[in-house]
């Protein structure tokens, strides 16, 4: 249903919603932890960082992290910056005219099961999504890195 970028976003920023606030986590850790090719999760981890979604910091303590409370970002948010969500509006049978007025077979159905599957998408946090990955038997955290603090008690220049 989702592009292989929204899937491994949502893999990764789940993740990225499980680690401690402030902390760093590296592309390879969560490439390694999703098994997922590391380069692939680097540029979608970018986009995400160019469009203010995650905070990116270079260099051998650098990494990504949430830009905003993991509360905050729903799996929608996540997936209308990756992917062309205007699909979801199409015909499911592919036919050109379809609308409430010119209906195909199946168009009430989709309609119904497409309004519920966005509305749970959009009411779906990050939170929700580590929460539930927390309860998993095989779930473990990844080890965030700890960035330095300068003389003022923030983080190091860059860090943001």
């Amino acid at each position: 249903m989702f592009s292989q970028a929204s899937e491994y976003a949502l893999r990764a920023l789940t993740e990225l919603a499980r680690a401690e606030g402030e902390e760093w986590v590296l592309t390879s850790q969560l490439a390694q932890r999703l098994a997922v090719p590391v380069h692939y999760l680097a540029k979608v981890l970018q986009v995400l960082a160019r469009r203010g979604m995650l905070e990116s910091q270079r260099g051998r303590q650098g990494g990504f992290r949430l830009a905003r409370p993991a509360r905050e970002i729903t799996a929608w948010d996540v997936v209308q910056e990756l992917d062309d969500t205007r699909t979801l509006y199409g015909c499911i049978m592919g036919e050109s005219e379809c609308s409430d007025e010119t209906a195909c077979p199946l168009h009430r159905l989709w309609k119904t099961i497409r309004d519920q599957f966005l509305q749970m998408l959009q009411t779906t946090t990050l939170r929700d999504l580590a929460r539930f990955q927390d309860k998993r038997t095989d779930s473990f955290r990844l080890r965030a890195v700890r960035l330095p603090r300068n003389a003022t008690g923030k983080d190091s220049p860059g860090a943001r």
